[in-house]
C-alpha cells in the first residue's frame, strides 16, 4: 500500500529542496515524489519539514524548547 505524505519542505539532499511537495512510501521506501499542486485524495499532511536520509523518511519535529527531533514514518 502506497502512503503518500506531503509537507511544507521535503529535503531530499543537500542540492534538492522543494516547497509544498508529495513523497509516496510504500513501506520505508520512496517510490516517488512531485510538486503538491492541490488537495488530493488520501494525502497526508504534515506541517515542517520531511528529511529523506539515506532512504528513510523522517519528520523533523521543534519541540517548544527549541530542539529539533527526528521522528521516522
Amino acid at each position: 500500500m502506497i502512503r503518500r505524505i506531503a509537507a511544507n519542505l521535503v529535503i531530499l539532499s543537500e542540492k534538492e529542496r522543494y516547497v509544498n511537495h508529495v513523497v509516496e512510501l510504500q513501506g520505508s521506501r520512496i517510490v516517488r515524489h512531485y510538486p503538491l499542486t492541490g488537495e488530493q485524495a488520501r494525502t497526508e499532511w504534515l506541517t515542517g519539514t520531511l528529511l529523506i536520509e539515506q532512504g528513510q523518511a523522517y519528520h523533523l519535529v521543534r519541540l517548544a524548547d527549541g530542539t529539533q527531533h527526528k521522528r521516522p514514518l
